[in-house]
């Protein structure tokens, strides 16, 4: 009796472990090829979050945002975060002062502005052109230097592509869409309800003098927002509205003004530039250069060794706690600035294939010890408030999402695998603004902030799946 019961007890036994090992071919293993462990880990994420991932959804890094762009000693971002929106009333009082295809309701024909602010916020709200135009502001210091003398960077490279990075317009279903840039204001009297403009964010010595040009690529023509600047001084750049302006309608708050590229009254495109910024005024100001303001954005990442939390061997609620690598970034001329937050992983991660910039040395702690996730509360070793680290990221990068970030596959391998965010498949890596809050060490990134499945599902706009919780 005894040896039956024994026997069937081995029989149990065995079943259990080959269920066991059928299973964890799809948890973490650092022995399988890296490929393979790319495409295992996608598998697990694809089940984390319900089974589909909506094919624009693209992690944070958005393609139309590339941080700061240095020209000189000025700092011109085109800026994803926070859109301004305009609705009909504003557009109707736009169009009152710059109607289609005649010359503006303005005297205002040849200015500049005079950046004595801070920061500049310089939004397109309007196109009517067939032409290939670009779009470039320039920039001078009047106390030793012409117009002639300034230095130029382009915002926008052929009005004809994508406008969808500069705005947006929304119909009546509530659907973003990007317009088509002959559609001046008809697309207005089709149904569209509101655009959102994606301001350029302009930083410059207190002092300096700026303006706009439109190049009008077939022609090989430009036309400036200071006339005397024009190939022939007679030619209609455009008009501005808000300077010395008594009215207290919408536009009080801003200038608005439009460009022509045919120098021809009627302007083709039109901007808004926030009016509390610069002045449309001549005058000296001693030269006194602000610190340049970066654009700080926040990656958060998973190591690929997600944890089985319950014990079942089901990848479906393994812990993506996506806090493996907190580091915030900031690009910068000749790489970007780099602040470590926290690292919960136990295997070693590093920034731009540096060894010296792996996150446990960086930390100053030991490869098993995770920093600033709260470890303690789940039995790990960990330390907490720690200090933030700071450090330089040398390379040539137009995104944050540039910077490499790898995982050592095995502890003493020297084998690294890239952590990464690839648009509409699993991602590894995600970005987020700085005041997010990572989650503690093994609490799933869904349990803390629910809208993060629909956010994946949907696409969402990256913040709003955090942004309530």
């Amino acid at each position: 009796m005894n040896k039956h019961l024994t026997n069937s007890l081995l029989l149990v036994a065995a079943c259990l472990a080959f269920t066991s090992c059928s299973k964890s071919k799809d948890l973490y293993d650092p022995e399988r090829p890296e490929m393979d462990a790319q495409e295992l880990y996608a598998k697990n994420f694809l089940a984390y979050v319900g089974g589909s991932i909506h094919k624009d959804v693209d992690w944070g890094f958005h393609s139309k945002s590339k941080s700061s762009t240095r020209a000189e000693d000025a700092t011109i971002t085109l800026s994803t975060k926070n859109p301004v929106e305009y609705s009909i009333p504003y557009i109707k009082l736009v169009r009152n002062y710059f109607p289609e295809g005649q010359a503006p309701s303005t005297d205002v024909t040849s200015w500049e502005f005079l950046h004595n602010t801070d920061q500049v916020l310089l939004s397109l709200i309007y196109t009517n052109t067939v032409a290939n135009d670009e779009v470039w502001i320039y920039y001078y210091d009047p106390a030793t230097e012409k117009p002639e003398d300034a230095k130029r960077y382009k915002l926008i490279d052929n009005i004809q592509n994508d406008l969808g990075p500069y705005y947006q317009k929304m119909i009546i279903n509530e659907k973003w869409e990007s317009p088509i840039s002959t559609e001046g204001y008809a697309m207005w009297d089709r149904g569209v309800q509101k655009i959102q403009s994606y301001p350029f964010r302009i930083y410059m010595n207190k002092s300096y003098y700026f303006g706009l040009y439109v190049t009008n690529k077939d022609t090989g023509k430009s036309y400036y927002t200071n006339m005397n600047l024009n190939e022939n001084k007679n030619d209609f750049s455009g008009a501005v509205v808000g300077k010395d302006r008594e009215e207290k309608d919408e536009l009080r708050n801003t200038y608005v003004f439009g460009l022509s590229d045919d120098g021809q009254p009627g302007c083709e495109l039109i901007f808004t530039v926030l009016k509390n910024g610069p002045q449309v005024v001549q005058q000296e100001v001693t030269p006194n250069p602000p610190a340049p303001v970066l654009e700080w954005h926040r990656i958060i990442a998973e190591d690929l060794n997600v944890h089985d939390t319950d014990g079942d061997k089901e990848e479906d609620d393994t812990d993506f706690d996506f806090n493996d690598i907190v580091l915030d970034v900031a690009l910068v001329d000749g790489g970007a600035k780099g602040v470590l937050q926290a690292a919960g992983a136990t295997l070693k991660i590093r920034i731009n294939g540096d060894d010296n910039l792996e996150v446990h040395k960086l930390f100053n702690v030991a490869q098993e010890v995770m920093v600033n996730t709260n470890a303690a509360k789940k039995g790990l070793k960990g330390a907490d408030n720690l200090d933030p680290v700071e450090f330089d990221i040398t390379g040539s990068f137009s995104d944050v999402k540039d910077i490499l970030i790898q995982v050592e596959r095995k502890k003493g391998s020297n084998t690294w695998t890239e952590l990464k965010a690839p648009k509409g498949t699993a991602a590894s890596k995600i970005c987020v603004d700085t005041d997010f809050k990572w989650p503690d060490e093994r609490e799933s990134l869904k349990a803390r902030y629910p809208d993060f499945v629909n956010y994946v599902r949907d696409n969402l706009e990256v913040d709003s799946w955090w942004k309530d919780w």
